[in-house]
């Protein structure tokens, strides 16, 4: 009796910690792209833009350290939403029944069209991915050693990584 009362606790036991702890679901792909990449890149480049002096040239002392600081944490949030759809063997694009930007559009794809592309090549995109985080990495290494040049520098190529990925998968043949 003893044995089977034993069985049965442990048996409770993992179908609660199933129920508290199921699977983790697929990263969604539009959800934190709208709501985390799109915002924080936005930070970095504005933020980063104001160190240029009246020419245009990088210039470190037109920042304050809360806005090196800024940019350190706008970089942090991209790079940890890189890093989880780089690791990723699976992702969807967007929820059940959730439409993407520009869905609708006579030139725009669709969550499905773009969760084909993506799924078709899905080596690609993790390393997209991985070039997204590798970006912030680059921006973060600028920005705690204030060095505007170098922020700069990787803050432009960010637009081409961004692009480079939108094209292959969001908007492919345009």
């Amino acid at each position: 009796m003893k044995t089977f009362a034993c069985v049965l606790g442990a048996s409770v036991l993992l179908v609660v910690a199933y129920e508290v702890h199921p699977a983790a679901a697929l990263p969604n792909l539009h959800d934190p792209m709208k709501n985390i990449v799109a915002v924080q890149t936005q930070v970095i480049w504005d933020v980063g833009n104001q160190a240029q002096d009246d020419q245009g040239n990088p210039d470190a002392s037109k920042l304050a350290a809360g806005d090196w600081t800024q940019i350190i944490d706008a970089a942090g949030k991209v790079r940890q939403v890189a890093q989880t759809l780089a690791q990723s063997a699976q992702v969807i694009v967007a929820a059940p029944g959730e439409k993407i930007e520009g869905e609708g559009n006579a030139d725009a794809l669709g969550a499905k069209q773009v969760q084909a592309a993506i799924d078709a090549q899905p080596a690609e995109f993790r390393a997209r991915s991985q070039a997204l985080a590798a970006s912030m990495d680059q921006i973060i290494a600028a920005a705690k050693a204030k060095d505007a040049k170098k922020l700069f520098d990787v803050s432009g190529a960010l637009d081409q990584v961004c692009e480079d990925c939108h094209m292959k998968f969001w908007y492919p043949g345009r």
